[in-house]
């Protein structure tokens, strides 16, 4: 019989998200997500298996806490545009607090692994596809034809995570503003 952990698996992995979101897949080593962690390194592979599941798991961590509350802004109270301005307000507020200097842990999986990493892939797309969801939740009550709303959703994400890898490479918050009342200006 397998003895119950001895930590608190959450924490855990907030932490390994951590040490991935900072250093990328490639330069985390093991060595990073035992220190980050706080387990033996073999409690670590008991845990969460390798490297690689790992990173997995950090990305689906992600998405559960990170991404999930910008579709819960999705969600939340007011009109389309109140809805997609919040969500576009919390990078740009990000970004005049200097909170996007790791960028978007999405993002960097995109341009890093995403490409040649058939899971790491899935799990981009799986996310993209939620807030595209989201997004298109929103539209809903402006736009009553599916494809032109799914049209206007896949342009909003492409520009909602545009902003984000712009302010990672430091786009002043004006930018992103701007991004966000154009965005704005094409939702009925």
């Amino acid at each position: 019989m397998a003895r119950p952990r001895q930590f608190d698996e959450e924490k855990v992995i907030e932490s390994l998200m951590n040490v991935f979101w900072e250093k990328g897949y490639e330069a985390t080593s093991m060595q990073d997500l035992v220190a980050a962690s706080g387990l033996l390194k073999g409690s670590l592979y008991g845990a969460f298996g390798d490297k690689h599941a790992m990173y997995v798991a950090a990305l689906r961590h992600y998405d559960r806490t990170r991404i999930q509350s910008g579709i819960d802004m999705l969600n939340g109270d007011g009109s389309a545009r109140q809805k997609i301005a919040r969500l576009f307000d919390n990078v740009i507020e990000s970004t005049r607090r200097g909170l996007f200097a790791g960028g978007c842990l999405l993002c960097n999986a995109s341009l890093e692994k995403a490409a040649t990493d058939r899971e790491v892939k899935n799990e981009v797309r799986t996310t993209i596809r939620r807030l595209k969801v989201a997004i298109m939740g929103a539209l809903e009550t402006r736009i009553a034809n599916e494809d032109e709303a799914a049209s206007l959703a896949a342009f909003i994400v492409s520009a909602y995570f545009g902003s984000r890898v712009l302010a990672k490479g430091g786009a002043p918050a004006a930018m992103i503003g701007d991004t966000r009342d154009r965005c704005l200006q094409l939702v009925p």
